[in-house]
């Protein structure tokens, strides 16, 4: 029996009007397939979810968020041409609602394999972590880019076969090959940037969140991209710099060292005693060896020579923090202990002095006489 001949039966046992029978039974199916939506939703979600908390690996949880959406949108669709079929309806509209039922199916599968994608992902990750090679955040997301990408393309071309176009596929595919031959001759640039950013990423020489500094600009990376690496300067500027060049030119990664240096010197009287520049000198270096801000590996507290009239003192050594602002407070705490050792050993720190001294001539000296 036919859903027609059904329908005949029901109408004739009701003695309704078929036209409404069907608008009734269409109510009906697009009613079932919102409660479904919302039961998958609120209930069946929930329970794998909680199924999911008793395995040790967030993957799972993952892959449901990423079909959650999906399956929603799916029984949403399903629903309305279930209901649409209800209708009787020429041969030509029946055939393009069956292709686009097919093309929905496709899509949504495409979609779940899109979100689906972050857990392929999030396993990779795990999985470089677990070796002595980490995995490098902006490697990452290059590969992830790089997959979601691929999953549109072969999308594409499905629908494409769909639609009936899968026998002049191999045309379509050598007409990007042309395509494509013409677009890397006028993009080169853009081919030379995608290859720095592959460099970059492999070697590690940054990541997102590292200061960095090259001749003309320094400050944060905030995003490696394709095309470009995004910094933030000091000045809250954002400054977008292409990846080729990135990747050919000297780049100082501040945020990877271990420790910073601090140098500094200053000058004292050229008559200081020397029992008192003796007793300065090992004050500041028990100072700076008690301190814990301190790396020890090297402190260098020395009377370095003379300079303009003065005795030059060098202090070298190098803070364990490498962040400005608590690198600033450890060097600030120094020159306040340092600042207090001068004051209780009565040692001026003094300016570098010049003296000048100026000659008149003997010429001069003369011609002053006589006009006097």
């Amino acid at each position: 029996m036919t859903l027609n001949d059904l329908l005949n039966h029901i109408s004739d046992l009701t003695k309704m009007n078929i036209a409404l029978l069907r608008i009734l039974l269409a109510a009906c199916i697009l009613l079932i397939g919102f409660i479904l939506r919302r039961v998958f939703a609120k209930y069946i979600i929930n329970i794998l979810l909680r199924l999911t908390q008793k395995t040790k690996t967030d993957m799972i949880e993952i892959l449901i968020h990423g079909f959650e959406q999906p399956v929603r949108t799916l029984i949403s669709g399903f629903s309305i041409w279930l209901a649409l079929s209800i209708f009787t309806v020429p041969p030509a509209i029946r055939t393009f609602l069956n292709l686009c039922l097919r093309l929905f199916f496709v899509i949504i599968i495409y979609w779940f394999l899109y979100r689906a994608s972050d857990s392929i992902i999030h396993l990779l990750e795990r999985t470089l972590n677990k070796t002595d090679k980490k995995s490098s955040p902006s490697l990452i997301s290059l590969f992830s880019k790089l997959l979601k990408f691929f999953i549109i393309l072969m999308e594409i071309f499905t629908i494409i076969n769909i639609l009936g176009f899968g026998d002049d596929i191999s045309g379509i595919i050598a007409g990007f090959g042309l395509g494509g031959l013409a677009i890397s001759l006028a993009a080169k640039d853009a081919a030379a940037n995608f290859l720095g950013s592959i460099t970059i990423m492999i070697d590690k020489t940054y990541s997102v969140g590292e200061w960095i500094a090259t001749e003309k600009v320094e400050g944060t990376v905030e995003e490696i991209g394709f095309r470009s690496t995004k910094i933030r300067t000091f000045s809250d500027s954002l400054v977008s710099i292409p990846n080729s060049i990135m990747s050919n030119e000297p780049v100082t990664n501040w945020s990877k060292m271990g420790k910073r240096r601090v140098n500094i010197t200053f000058q004292i009287p050229m008559d200081t005693p020397h029992e008192k520049i003796e007793m300065m000198l090992e004050k500041i270096r028990a100072m700076l060896q008690e301190n814990e801000d301190i790396n020890q590996d090297m402190i260098v507290v020395n009377l370095q020579g003379f300079k303009n009239a003065t005795l030059e003192v060098l202090m070298y050594f190098f803070t364990k923090t490498t962040t400005w602002v608590s690198y600033l407070k450890v060097t600030e705490a120094i020159t306040l202990k340092v600042l207090h050792i001068f004051e209780e050993l009565q040692i001026p720190i003094t300016l570098p002095a010049q003296r000048m001294i100026i000659e008149k001539s003997r010429e001069n000296i003369i011609k002053s006489s006589a006009k006097a």
